[in-house]
């Protein structure tokens, strides 16, 4: 590797793919349960006015009626939340040069970003490496001359070539603590 070409490090198109069906898959059902529920509204409306007028209790109608709007809100979270790992599947890419690694993700506003893990690392600054949830993680403050600033953490989702990733990183990095 030479000092002027970085590798680049991005999700595959079967990774980038997958997000994608997820993201259309949760927004179908979204789609579906809610024109369902939709349909249904209409009915639930008359039963509730025929047993009101009939003196019958509604309590059973209130439920469904909550019910339903939970399902909306559950679905709602569901979208946003596969809207976000396709953003951050599709915009993210760690890259690695001769001073050290930095990981970006495009798609999301700068500060969200930064938040998330992007930034850059020098190679002497890196003290871990792990799987933190979803994200894997490569922690700063190996470097004793940072020591009272607050720890930068990187993180990404998925990218191609991972164990290549890795083995760079466990290469390159001085102060990278290990657990047994």
């Amino acid at each position: 590797m030479s000092a002027g070409s970085p590798l680049v490090f991005r999700p595959s198109f079967a990774q980038r793919a997958m997000a994608m069906l997820l993201f259309a898959g949760s927004w179908l059902v979204g789609v579906r349960a809610l024109a369902q529920i939709m349909e249904r509204l209409p009915v639930l409306r008359a039963s509730l006015k025929v047993a009101e007028a009939a003196g019958e209790p509604t309590w059973s109608f209130w439920v469904a009626v909550t019910a339903a709007l939970g399902a909306v809100v559950a679905g709602g979270v569901l979208l946003l939340v596969t809207l976000f790992c396709v953003l951050m599947v599709e915009g993210s890419q760690v890259l690695v040069d001769e001073l050290g690694l930095s990981v970006e993700h495009n798609a999301l506003p700068a500060p969200l970003a930064r938040k998330l893990g992007a930034g850059r690392l020098l190679w002497k600054q890196v003290s871990r490496l792990e799987r933190s949830g979803p994200f894997f993680v490569v922690r700063g403050g190996g470097d004793p001359g940072r020591a009272l600033q607050d720890d930068p953490r990187l993180r990404f989702l998925m990218v191609d070539e991972l164990e290549r990733l890795v083995l760079i990183i466990l290469k390159r990095s001085p102060n990278l603590k290990h657990e047994d």
